[in-house]
């Protein structure tokens, strides 16, 4: 009787628990998971973006972990061969949401920004004092369990929240396209992580 009644509880438990594993990304390392889609707005003026991939960051040899992010992209949006060309080019409703995972200085989070920005670019003239604008959001040094989340809207444009509060509002698209590269250009952060973040897509 004990026996079947153990049986039954752990059925009931892996009920319970699969859907919530269907219904999310989850990076494999640090089991952090982040829904598939998210409904943003209200009313007529709601869409819906599907996760693209979700990916951890990982620095020098010791693979010290640095910071979870998830990758949103508008669930109209159709894809071909080469997706994180794609992505980063999609002038469409999409968003990054930066989970940080260690402490450090604001110097080393704005350097990590521009550096692989400058590897993808010979010529930054078309959005670089919007970048200085951005690289100056980021005034305190980072800690564990900062949130930053990037959000682009074609008729807003790029919305940076720092910890749930608006940094600002940068509406050149062509330094939407730079900030991607971060993750999805030629020359990206991580080509593991350019393959994870596109990998649901």
């Amino acid at each position: 009787m004990f026996q079947k009644i153990r049986s039954v509880s752990l059925l009931l438990m892996v009920m319970l628990i699969v859907p919530l594993a269907v219904n999310a990304m989850v990076e494999p390392d640090t089991k952090r998971e982040y829904p598939n889609e998210v409904l943003v707005g209200e009313g007529d003026a709601a869409y819906t973006l599907v996760g693209s991939g979700v990916a951890l960051r990982e620095k020098t040899f010791l693979k010290v972990d640095v910071y979870v992010i998830a990758s949103y992209v508008c669930s109209k949006a159709t894809f071909g061969k080469d997706k994180a060309a794609e992505v980063k080019d999609l002038d469409g409703n999409k968003r990054l949401v930066m989970d940080l995972t260690r402490g450090f200085s604001a110097e080393k989070l704005k350097n990590a920004f521009a550096e692989v920005i400058e590897k993808n670019y010979d010529d930054m003239s078309a959005f670089q004092s919007d970048m200085d604008l951005f690289l100056a959001y980021f005034t305190k040094d980072a800690e564990d369990g900062d949130n930053i989340v990037f959000d682009y809207q074609p008729q807003v444009g790029l919305t940076t929240i720092l910890n749930g509060e608006n940094k600002g509002v940068i509406q050149n698209f062509e330094f939407v396209k730079a900030l991607w590269t971060v993750w999805f250009g030629d020359k990206p952060a991580n080509g593991g992580m350019k393959k994870a973040l596109v990998a649901n897509i």
